[in-house]
């Protein structure tokens, strides 16, 4: 599977069995509660608490919107067969630019998102568009709740907020229908560049899988993880080091 260029898709086939685990070593039973799940316990949506501040919200709004990619739909109207009729989630939707989207092509598009601000921007968007969503806050893992799977399960540029890359690859594919499409877009270190004791933060997490914060994931993580499950194609984007594209099909029979 090899890069591709700007804004094109190589698709291919292959056996999800025959995948090597280059998994680093890791230090089994010496972690028992993650910082970031602790972090959590003490920093609950439902008590008003919100990570992103009214100001930088409103700013990565206008960003945001101005950013949606025409092309991006095109290539996902036509792996999912059209919106019309189809269940979208928008896993980490952010001020909803990608769900209005998808609910304009007349799908029927959950939401979902850890920040109040983005809640309140998505919901006013949606409406000055004419269309309706619907609204779930939490963590990603919070996802969980979810009993319906989706036709499409789009993350795009929110993985790193998972607190465990390995149990949220296996939490979004189960949120995926059989036949179903996943698209992960995510930076990589090559984006945020870290220094100081961010390279620290990044090394715990490239090569011990333990979480400090928000480290973006190791270029080709996100595919090595998914490719662990049954899937009958996967499409991978490295043409820019800053990010990987990962778009997949969840086999018809996952065992």
């Amino acid at each position: 599977m090899a890069p591709v260029g700007a804004g094109e898709l190589d698709e291919s086939e292959f056996d999800s069995r025959a995948v090597v685990d280059l998994r680093p070593f890791v230090l089994s039973g010496v972690i028992l509660m993650p910082i970031n799940y602790v972090h959590s316990l003490f920093h609950r949506v439902e008590d008003g608490w919100d990570p992103i501040p009214n100001d930088y919200a409103s700013s990565y709004t206008e960003i945001a919107w101005n950013e949606r990619s025409p092309q991006l739909m095109e290539n996902l109207a036509s792996r999912v067969g059209g919106f019309a009729g189809k269940r979208v989630l928008d896993l980490g939707g952010g001020p909803g630019q990608y769900s209005v989207l998808f609910a304009q092509r007349g799908a029927d598009v959950t939401w979902h998102d850890v920040s109040r601000e983005y809640e309140d921007i998505a919901c006013q968007r949606a409406a000055a568009a004419g269309v309706t969503l619907r609204l779930s806050l939490g963590y990603l893992e919070d996802a969980r709740r979810f009993r319906e799977q989706f036709d499409l399960v789009f993350c795009r540029v929110c993985w790193y907020y998972a607190r465990s890359d390995r149990a949220f690859s296996g939490l979004l594919y189960s949120l995926i229908k059989p036949g179903g499409i996943g698209y992960v877009e995510c930076n990589t270190p090559a984006f945020s560049q870290p220094k100081g004791w961010q390279k620290l933060q990044y090394w715990l997490n490239s090569y011990l899988w333990f979480k400090v914060g928000h480290p973006m994931p190791p270029h080709g993580r996100i595919a090595r993880l998914l490719q662990h499950q049954p899937v009958t194609h996967m499409t991978l984007d490295y043409s820019s080091p800053l990010r990987d594209i990962v778009v997949f099909t969840k086999a018809l029979n996952p065992r």
